[in-house]
């Protein structure tokens, strides 16, 4: 049993030229916790002789899965920075990205092991695009593999260097937008994995405008929201493991696009949101909670918008940043005092009119019922099953009575 062994002990036996252990897959076995990893890429020339492996055919393949285990960030967003360390060491390996490459097209777990570098790390993603033929080979492999290869793009497309080069070599316009003219009906999870992949990254390469990001279907929308919301409870989703930030880098670009906007709240976004800044700690990445804020200070500028970011309780845990007490940098502790105010305006402006220092002098308290009613409605909005805004007419009345 793979227990029986030590990541370490299995490396060695590798650098020593055996293969044993690789082809039966006990070094991909021994690979699990983020720890383990660490202990490979740290055990003296693993990595080099894992490189000549990839290069022979008998043994390319259990190197490539064994490699890619390594690359793959499973233990979630607590493990990001050393993750991130892991996939940067490996992508530095001379020769190993080239040998990679060279499989692209053959090979799914040469598609999973570049998927989860460049997921994982950003200077990864740059490394790749230079290596000679990688986008080309990259192209190719999405006849085949679509769901890592989708991944792969989605990843790219977060990287401006790496952008370009998916940009010039038609990505958008010969795989992008083709894929994602399927229709919605009686798909399996791994296409609709595929299909946001893909909607996220057409977003991310076309534009942070609203003018350039275009307009998603809902099915797509609705796929996304259901992928945040595994990545918010570190659930995997068609054997993926969906980190925060890289769905929240293409909703951020979305959010730019006004009918995106509304289809993403109307597909419950708002909840998710709120649990994911509720439960964010510094472990989880600074990153994530930059994006989930500008996500949320995109839709607040669609008045349609803010109610729905109300109900799910946004104020309340936009306003528990205040201070930095988990560690929040100034810029968003700042930016969520903002969008705190921006959210209140409606209802403070109608605290404000009934107050008691203002007395008759109200101008609020000279309207009539019918005014009043549309005052409030304005400002709380009705809630699925609830009449708030009955509630608060009770409520004004009774207080002009008294």
């Amino acid at each position: 049993m793979a227990t029986n062994y030590s990541v370490h002990d299995v490396a060695m036996q590798i650098v020593a030229g055996r293969s044993d252990s690789l082809v039966n897959g006990t070094l991909f076995r021994c690979i699990r916790g983020i720890q383990s990893k660490v202990d490979l890429i740290e055990t003296p020339e693993a990595l080099s002789a894992l490189t000549k492996f990839i290069q022979n055919d008998v043994t390319s393949n259990a190197a490539l899965r064994a490699v890619a285990q390594a690359a793959a960030n499973t233990d979630g967003p607590s493990a990001a920075s050393r993750s991130e360390t892991v996939c940067l060491t490996i992508a530095r390996v001379p020769s190993l990205l080239d040998s990679v490459v060279q499989r692209l097209e053959k090979d799914v777990d040469a598609v999973r092991l570049v998927n989860n570098l460049v997921a994982n790390s950003e200077e990864s993603a740059e490394l790749f695009v230079r290596v000679r033929g990688s986008v080309q080979a990259l192209k190719a492999s999405t006849k085949k593999f679509k769901l890592h290869s989708f991944g792969v793009i989605n990843h790219l497309s977060r990287s401006a260097g790496a952008s370009e080069a998916l940009m010039k070599h038609r990505f958008v316009e010969d795989v992008l937008y083709p894929a994602l003219e399927v229709g919605d009906t009686n798909l399996s999870v791994e296409e609709e994995a595929t299909i946001a992949r893909g909607t996220l990254a057409l977003a991310n390469l076309t534009g942070t405008s609203s003018t350039k990001c275009p307009t998603a279907n809902k099915f797509a929308l609705k796929t996304i929201v259901k992928v945040l919301d595994h990545a918010v409870r570190g659930e995997r989703l068609a054997t993926i493991t969906w980190l925060p930030p890289a769905v929240l880098f293409g909703l951020r670009n979305m959010t730019q696009n006004s009918a995106n906007k509304r289809s993403l709240l109307e597909c419950g976004l708002a909840p998710i949101l709120t649990k994911l800044i509720d439960g964010w700690v510094m472990e989880t990445g600074m990153p994530t909670l930059e994006l989930a804020i500008e996500s949320i200070a995109n839709l607040c500028s669609d008045p349609d918008c803010i109610q729905p970011l109300w109900d799910a309780g946004i104020v309340r845990v936009l306003m528990s940043l205040e201070g930095g007490k988990r560690g929040e940098s100034a810029t968003v502790c700042s930016q969520a005092a903002g969008l705190v105010e921006l959210l209140m305006e409606r209802h403070i402006a109608v605290c404000l009119g009934q107050h008691r220092r203002l007395g008759a002098n109200s101008q609020l308290m000279l309207l009539d019922d019918a005014v009043v009613f549309t005052i409030l409605q304005f400002a709380f909005g009705p809630v699925s099953g609830i009449d708030r805004v009955s509630a608060h007419r009770q409520a004004f009345k009774k207080s002009q009575a008294s």
